[in-house]
């Protein structure tokens, strides 16, 4: 498994040095979210030949689906509910002190 983890985090070093150093042409940094997305729906469809192969999971896929639905939906909801915490409690209380700032200038005006 390290060998694995090892060569993920090598290949990416190397595609990052080699693309500061200019060696990797522009024209395929250009394509490169193009080529992303097709080796991400090759990937999407090898999975999914093995999830159909294999018999214990077809057999319970009302049960995964339903787990599954209930936690994409609750994780849905605890994001968007940390985000409207923190735009709520931090940001706005941040932006107020700014325009606060802004206004009245400095109080150390001796």
């Amino acid at each position: 498994m390290f060998n694995s983890i090892f060569i993920y985090f090598a290949l990416l070093g190397i595609g990052g040095v080699l693309s500061y150093k200019g060696i990797i042409h522009d024209k395929l940094l250009k394509r490169a979210g193009y080529m992303q997305m097709v080796f991400l729906y090759i990937l999407i469809f090898i999975m999914g030949i093995r999830l159909g192969m294999n018999k214990d999971v077809i057999e319970s896929l009302g049960t995964i689906g339903f787990k599954s639905g209930i936690f994409a939906v609750m994780t849905a909801v605890g994001g968007i509910s940390g985000v409207f915490i923190i735009d709520r409690t931090i940001i706005k209380s941040g932006n107020s002190r700014n325009k606060e700032s802004m206004k009245g200038g400095t109080d150390n005006d001796n």
